[in-house]
C-alpha cells in the first residue's frame, strides 16, 4: 500500500502555504487508482468522530516515527504533503531518501490540533490538545498523542473507521476547488457535513464552547439565597399586607369618636380594711423552733465537733456538701470515728436521718474530718447537724437553711 513507501515533500526552510490545487488521482500499489485528499482539505469539511479522530492521530504519529527515525539531514514537513487516501490510510509525500527525516515543526502541531478540534467529543480533543502542547521533540510528541488516543482506538473496529475515513475522502473530491477563495470559504464550513461547492459558510463553532460546565459555586449560593427570599416572602407576605393594610385605612380613614362611644374614666374601689390578725400573719409570720439534736457537743474521747458547709451555703431541695471536723483527746486511743448528718424540719420537727460515715483515726492525731453529703427537702426553715456515734455521742452545732431570716 501507499503507507508502505514514506517520504517526505518539504524543504528546510520554513513550511510553505496550503496548495490551493484540487487533489488528484495516484497510483495505487494494488493496481487500481487511489483517490488522496490533503489532511487540512479533509479536515476543513468534514467533522470526525473521536474514533475516527484517534485513527488518524495514529496513523499520522506512526509515519512521523517511521520518517523521524532515520539520521539524514532533518526537513521541515509541510502540512499540505500529508495526504489521505480513499482506504482510509494517510502517507506523506516527497522523496523517499534515506539522508532526510522530519524535524519538530508548526506544520505537525497544528495538523494534530486540527483533528483534535475537528473532533466530535470535546474531551478527546482536549486530551489530544494538552499532550500536543509545550512538546520541542518529535519521539516525546509520537509518544504522548498514542497515550492520549488510546482509550477511543479500538484495534477490532479499524476496518470499519478507515471505510468511514475513505467515504469522507470520497466525498470531498466531489467538491470542485476553483481558486483560492473557494479553498478559504472551504475552511469556514461548519462540522458535521460536508458544505455546498460555493457561496458563505457560517464559520465554524469551537468545540470547546460544546462542553457542558458544572455550575460554579457563586451560582448555587445566588441559588439559595434566592431560594430563601421567595420562602420568607410567602411566609410574611400576608401578615405584612394586612398590616400595611390597616396602617393606610388608619391614615385615609380616620375613626372620629363620639362622646355616645367614649368610656368615661370611673373611681377606683375603695380599700377594704385588711384584717390585723392576718396582716400579722402575712408580715412576721410564725416563728421556726429551736433544734434539739439530744447530744452534748462534746462527750468521752470526742472533745468537739464541728460543721461547715463546703460549698460556703446550701439551698433546699438540693443536695448539700458538709464537712465534719471531730477533735479527740490526745491521751485516748481512737481506731475510727462514726458520725452521721441529720436534717431538722424546724417548722414541723421532723428529723431525717443520714447514713453512717467511718473515717479511721491516725496514730499520734488528736483531729479526723471529712467530707460527707446529704440531700436537703424543700421546706421553709431546715437545719443540718453532724451527729457522732463512735467511740461517743456529739453533736455540732446546726446549720441552718437559710441561714437567715427564716419563717413557717
Amino acid at each position: 500500500m501507499n503507507e508502505a513507501a514514506l517520504g517526505v515533500h518539504a524543504s528546510s526552510g520554513a513550511p510553505a502555504a496550503a496548495r490551493s490545487e484540487p487533489p488528484e488521482l495516484i497510483d495505487d500499489d494494488s493496481g487500481g487508482d487511489c483517490v488522496r485528499v490533503a489532511l487540512p482539505t479533509l479536515l476543513a469539511v468534514a467533522r470526525l468522530t473521536p474514533a475516527q479522530a484517534a485513527q488518524l492521530v495514529t496513523d499520522l504519529a506512526g509515519q512521523l516515527e517511521l520518517a523521524g527515525g532515520g539520521g539524514g539531514r532533518p526537513i521541515a514537513l509541510r502540512d499540505d504533503a500529508v495526504m489521505v487516501s480513499d482506504g482510509g490510510q494517510i502517507t506523506i509525500d516527497g522523496p523517499a531518501s534515506a539522508a532526510s527525516r522530519i524535524e519538530m515543526n508548526d506544520a505537525i502541531t497544528g495538523l494534530l490540533r486540527a483533528i483534535a478540534t475537528n473532533c466530535r467529543g470535546p474531551e478527546f480533543g482536549d486530551l489530544v490538545i494538552e499532550s500536543v502542547s509545550e512538546t520541542t521533540d518529535l519521539e516525546d510528541l509520537v509518544r504522548r498523542v498514542r497515550r492520549a488516543v488510546a482509550p477511543e482506538f479500538d484495534p477490532d473496529d479499524e476496518t470499519r473507521r478507515r471505510r468511514q475515513i475513505g467515504e469522507l475522502v470520497k466525498a470531498t473530491m466531489e467538491r470542485p476547488l476553483p481558486d483560492d477563495r473557494a479553498m478559504e470559504d472551504r475552511a469556514n464550513v461548519p462540522a458535521g457535513s460536508l458544505a455546498p461547492s460555493a457561496g458563505w459558510y457560517p464559520p465554524v463553532r469551537n468545540a470547546w464552547h460544546s462542553r457542558r460546565r458544572r455550575p460554579s459555586w457563586r451560582q448555587g449560593v445566588f441559588t439559595l439565597l434566592a431560594i430563601v427570599v421567595v420562602v420568607g416572602a410567602v411566609a410574611t407576605g400576608p401578615r405584612v399586607w394586612t398590616e400595611l393594610n390597616n396602617g393606610w385605612n388608619t391614615v385615609v380613614n380616620p375613626v372620629t369618636l363620639s362622646d355616645e362611644d367614649t368610656l368615661r374614666p370611673v373611681s377606683p374601689p375603695p380599700a377594704v380594711p385588711a384584717d390585723p390578725s392576718v396582716a400579722a400573719t402575712d408580715a412576721g409570720g410564725v416563728e421556726p423552733a429551736a433544734v434539739q439534736t439530744g447530744a452534748p457537743a462534746s462527750a468521752g474521747q470526742i472533745t468537739g465537733v464541728t460543721a461547715s458547709f463546703a460549698d460556703g451555703s446550701c439551698s433546699a431541695g438540693q443536695t448539700c456538701a458538709v464537712r465534719v471536723d471531730v477533735r479527740l483527746d490526745p491521751a485516748a486511743t481512737v481506731d475510727t470515728v462514726t458520725w452521721k448528718l441529720n436534717v431538722y424540719d424546724r417548722c414541723t420537727g421532723e428529723v431525717q436521718s443520714g447514713g453512717d460515715v467511718t473515717m479511721r483515726a491516725e496514730p499520734g492525731r488528736d483531729e479526723v474530718y471529712g467530707l460527707s453529703k446529704t440531700f436537703v427537702p424543700p421546706g421553709y426553715a431546715l437545719a443540718v447537724a453532724a451527729v457522732t456515734s463512735s467511740p461517743a455521742v456529739t453533736a455540732s452545732e446546726p446549720l441552718y437553711v437559710p441561714a437567715e431570716e427564716a419563717t413557717c
